[in-house]
């Protein structure tokens, strides 16, 4: 079985910032959610392997570092990009942190294309993560009332978490640019906010240069996306409607129709947003 892979998509939910000087992204890189090939890789072999994966771990496309050699792949090193620093564990997800690569030449370029792609297009190119591995130990239930069989991933060496365009398993969720989780800090919204809206004008509120996502919004429209809660947000915030606090921008995004996953997901960008607007 060492020959063995495991390769489960799940959503990325990060949005990436500089840490330090470095290019941090932060995901939820797996869950126990049964994907479409009817297989879930448990919490617990992830848990028994996060340190191997924090010690020879890495970040890829495609998983071309695991499958590269198998694939005739030459430079199937070049398809690096990154390395993990923290994994936590909290209700049967499992949340990673690590930092892309930086540099020029060869060996940078696809983490610069990686972290570009992510910070330089408006809105964000859509990256779907996957665990991989050495699969060291499976079990095969049956359920009984429909006979479908489900192949639950008991024992890891858990080396790799690969970024794809193109997942497997299409009805993931895409790629939400943001912190969240176990890794989404306290914010304090008054300062954050209040300091940089204070200019009054923005097109993008994320890099405040213009006026109309400022401006007043219908709330009435439906959301389609982070980017129409933006707009919706930041003009009832200046509008007074509704103050820029954590609690009542939920309870805004939930006004809006949203589900409690993608309300909290948007509030936490939407602080992020602000929070990075505030130390560039």
């Amino acid at each position: 079985m060492e020959d063995d892979f495991f390769s489960i998509n799940l959503m990325m939910k990060a949005m990436p910032h500089e840490d330090g000087g470095k290019r941090i992204i932060y995901c939820e890189a797996s869950n126990e959610t049964v994907d479409a090939q009817n297989e879930v890789v448990l919490q617990k072999a992830l848990a028994e392997s996060m340190e191997y994966m924090l010690a020879k771990g890495n970040f890829d496309i495609d998983h071309i570092t695991m499958t590269g050699p198998k694939m005739g792949i030459a430079d199937y090193m070049l398809y690096e990009i990154g390395r993990p620093t923290e994994i936590h564990f909290r209700d049967g997800k499992t949340f990673v942190k690590g930092f892309i690569y930086e540099g020029a030449g060869p060996a940078a370029e696809r983490a610069n294309y990686f972290w570009s792609s992510l910070t330089d297009l408006n809105p964000p190119a859509q990256w779907f993560p996957s665990v991989g591995g050495a699969v060291l130990g499976r079990d095969v239930h049956l359920n009984p009332e429909t006979g479908d069989k489900t192949v639950k991933v008991s024992k890891v060496r858990w080396s790799n978490i690969g970024y794809s365009k193109q997942p497997v398993n299409q009805m993931v969720p895409c790629v939400q640019a943001m912190p969240f989780g176990a890794f989404a800090k306290s914010i304090t919204a008054d300062s954050i906010i209040f300091k940089a809206l204070e200019a009054g004008t923005a097109t993008d509120v994320s890099t405040l240069t213009g006026g109309a996502a400022l401006g007043k919004q219908s709330l009435d429209r439906k959301i389609h996306s982070y980017w129409d809660f933006r707009e919706a947000l930041s003009g009832a915030i200046r509008a007074s409607r509704i103050k820029p606090r954590p609690g009542a921008m939920a309870r805004f995004a939930a006004s809006l129709g949203l589900d409690p996953d993608s309300a909290s997901e948007f509030v936490e960008r939407f602080l992020t947003d602000m929070q990075h607007r505030r130390t560039r």
